[in-house]
């Protein structure tokens, strides 16, 4: 990709490039505003030559229009559309994550598999979204609008490295494929994700990306390409003859419940498949139980954050590069170009979507001098009226409709703890700035290890920022008045201290009539028995894959999952689970109320393997490669075959030439080893 340097674009500061081909380019974005707001967007720039095409600009502004009424949190959201130049563009959300396809490419190199529940996870969120948009309405009418993707894929699933799942382009894929048909060579479009009846011609109704959608469940659940082949015409055969198995073909762990939901929503017949996204989700949410999205998204989120380690220092440097650069542009005057012209927008504006007004003007230079000779004058006279008349009162500054409140959380005592909002963690950290947030009266959680849970209650503006703080106790500490019941909260109040021996008598606040003090445990005569309140448990439920963790608590042996603790509510417990070949998991766990379960399941990673490369070339022709007695699907020559580290055995094979030959290699991680024969 040709090297970037951060320019204004507008309104908007672009500050790093994101990815280039034949329909745009995509940037990372930032606007700013009054008192130092400024906010992170994504830009698409549609190339220039696309702007010629007036029959791509009508349905793409059409559609543009489409996509910005869908507001759900499993759809990236569209904030602006318009033209600067010769460009259109679109400013949408910006999405801190990777795409599936780019997941499973990274998994690929690392010789793994996605973790079947983080496959499911993904899908099932990836309905909730189409659901939404295949049942959008026409707000003031209540016609449905009949939205069908059209190009549910694998680049276009976002996931977040906060485990949010979110569909891109939507709306957009009409246009795209209009613009295939209009212009030859810009855009391929993805066949191979593509159902029976789009592949045939078809009309396609909203069960195509049903399709769709199953495609991309078969290759997270099996890392390989299910329509894929050498050519276009080849794929879409092959997705007319439906000629394709189960996930479990290619992976034997894929129970057959779940290789039933996948079948079922890639049925060759419409109305064999689910009948709605809905119908899909529904059956997966079932097939994850007992777990929950929320507990996956959590175990996702730590996946992300472990795989894209080094990606994210990367992205974060060229972030902080660029906005460095915006703020710099942003300082710089603006300047009149005497040769801009009015551009009118073939859209006509709109609430939402509008077109940046360019600097208009033809006018002659001596035109245009005259006129800011006669701006200073009236400012002079300006200044002088102003000086000689009373301040009138300040307007406060508007604040953009688009920025949501911003709340600064810190912790007293400065120790490290996670900040909540339900149950969605927001961050970590003694100080954590919360962006973004709704208006409204918002309580946010405090957990950190040695300490009783915190929260505190903030009533949020929007576009205002806002500062809590709150204070941890640590979880020995005595209450401040042992005497006010409310100076501890009933749930985070430690239970009663049990001592051998019988119970002592608090002093009488009288003189006893009698000389032999009663125990304190006697009734009193003539008083009633109120018997205690009995504690119900408080359940903490730990589960992994692959089941038989060893799990500590608080850095004891606990048991192996799955298992259940008995805990009190409100404290807080360190918890790990370990497995021999398998990355290990630690968490917070907090005990819930009482007669409450809350179940903490986790996904263990198989520790990956060292690997190499392997070249293998024979000079007198092909032959045939065994690794280790296995036969392999290439034949020389054989370059860059992922490998094990460690020692090999390769032979070649070719009876016509009377080749039969075996060596021996070593192969380094993460180096590659040549064999020649």
């Amino acid at each position: 990709m040709p090297e970037f340097s951060p320019e204004a674009y507008g309104r908007y500061y672009l500050i790093d490039r994101i990815a280039i081909g034949g329909m745009a380019e995509i940037f990372k974005a930032k606007t700013y505003s009054d008192a130092g707001f400024e906010k992170l967007q994504v830009v698409k720039r549609i190339l220039s030559h696309l702007s010629e095409n007036d029959d791509f600009i009508s349905m793409f502004v059409d559609e543009a229009k489409i996509s910005v009424e869908l507001q759900h949190a499993n759809i990236v959201q569209i904030y602006d559309f318009g033209r600067l130049g010769t460009n259109y563009f679109i400013a949408m959300e910006c999405v801190d994550g990777k795409d599936v396809k780019h997941i499973l490419r990274k998994l690929a190199e690392r010789g793994k598999l996605l973790p079947e529940e983080f496959a499911v996870f993904m899908v099932h969120e990836a309905c909730k979204g189409l659901d939404h948009a295949h049942k959008k309405s026409v707000t003031v009418t209540g016609e449905p609008m009949n939205i069908i993707h059209r190009d549910m894929s694998p680049s276009n699933v976002l996931v977040s490295y906060s485990g949010e799942i979110k569909i891109a382009d939507f709306g957009i894929a009409k246009a795209e494929a209009r613009a295939y048909t209009t212009k030859g060579g810009v855009l391929k479009g993805k066949f191979e994700y593509m159902s029976p009846e789009q592949a045939r011609g078809e009309n396609v109704t909203q069960l195509s990306d049903i399709f769709s959608t199953g495609i991309i469940l078969w290759e997270m659940l099996t890392g390989r390409r299910l329509f894929k082949t050498d050519s276009e015409i080849k794929t879409l055969e092959k997705i007319k003859n439906l000629d394709f198995g189960p996930p479990s073909q290619m992976n034997p762990n894929i129970p057959a419940r779940l290789d039933a939901i996948v079948m079922k929503a890639l049925a060759g017949e419409p109305d064999n498949r689910y009948q709605s996204a809905q119908e899909f989700q529904a059956a997966l949410l079932d097939y994850m139980y007992p777990s929950t999205p929320t507990v996956i998204a959590r175990s996702l989120a730590r996946f992300m954050e472990e795989l894209f380690t080094d990606e994210r220092e990367t992205e974060r440097q060229a972030l902080e590069r660029g906005s460095a650069v915006a703020l710099e542009l942003r300082e710089q005057p603006g300047e009149i170009d005497l040769e801009a012209e009015w551009e009118e927008s073939p859209a006509g504006g709109s609430g939402t979507l509008h077109t940046p007004v360019q600097q208009p003007t033809r006018a002659p230079l001596v035109v245009a001098v005259a006129a800011v000779l006669g701006l200073v004058v009236l400012s002079g006279l300006l200044v002088w009226t102003m000086a000689n008349k009373e301040p009138a009162p300040t307007t406060p500054t508007q604040v953009p409709l688009f920025e949501g409140a911003r709340l600064t959380v810190k912790i007293q005592p400065a120790v490290q703890a996670s900040v909540f909002i339900g149950d969605e963690l927001q961050g970590t950290g003694s100080k954590v700035v919360l962006r973004d947030l709704p208006a409204g009266e918002t309580t946010v959680r405090v957990l950190a290890d040695g300490y009783q849970p915190g929260a505190a209650t903030v009533d949020l503006e929007q576009g205002v920022r806002s500062q809590v703080s709150v204070t941890l106790v640590a979880q020995d500490a005595p209450p401040e008045d042992p005497a006010d019941p409310v100076a501890t909260p009933p749930n985070l109040r430690q239970p009663p201290t049990v001592t051998d021996g019988p119970a002592v008598a608090s002093p009488p606040t009288t003189p006893p009539t009698d000389a032999t003090p009663q125990p304190s445990d006697q009734p009193v005569d003539g008083a009633e028995t109120t018997p205690p309140e009995p504690v119900l448990p408080s359940v903490l439920r730990f589960e992994s894959s692959p089941a038989g963790a060893t799990i500590r608590i608080d850095g004891s042996r606990y048991a192996k999952t799955p298992a259940s603790f008995e805990a009190e509510p409100g404290r807080s417990y360190r918890v790990s689970y370990l497995l021999d070949g398998h990355d290990s998991a630690s968490f917070t766990a907090v005990g819930p109320a009482s007669e409450t379960t809350e179940t903490f399941a986790r996904t263990l990673p198989a520790k990956v393997v060292a690997m190499g490369k392997l070249n293998v070339n024979v000079r007198a022709g092909w032959a045939y490669v065994y690794v280790d007695g296995k036969k392999l699907s290439d034949t020389t020559p054989l370059f860059g075959h992922s490998l094990r580290a460690g020692n090999h055995t390769i032979r070649v094979v070719n009876e016509a030439l009377g080749l039969d030959e075996s060596r021996k290699v070593t192969v380094s991680a993460g180096e590659t080893a040549t064999v020649a024969f």
